[in-house]
């Protein structure tokens, strides 16, 4: 009988043993992670527009509209940018 109770209690702090560092590891994986993600990157950007309306004779003498629509995309990443501008913020006294 008691060595009954001896396997279970043994078996049982294995077992809480086991589960307390599994916690610990999840744990140390959120504080790494959340460490990693706390960089913002900006990013900029500039969209153009163009509208070219065209009115050209048809055929019978009939007016006929052409519309070109020329879009301009440009992407930066302002991550340096940012970087300056808080180091120069906090040299300001």
């Amino acid at each position: 009988m008691t060595t009954i109770f001896i396997i279970f209690i043994s078996f049982g702090g294995i077992f809480l043993l086991g589960l307390a560092t599994i916690a610990l590891c999840c744990l140390m994986k959120k504080w790494k992670g959340s460490k990693a993600t706390e960089q913002n990157k900006m990013v900029h950007f500039d969209e153009h527009k163009k509208v070219h309306e065209n009115i050209v004779q048809g055929p019978n003498g009939a007016q006929t509209v052409a519309i070109t629509v020329d879009d301009d995309l440009h992407v930066h990443e302002e991550e340096e940018c940012v970087k300056n501008e808080k180091l120069g913020k906090t040299s300001q006294v």
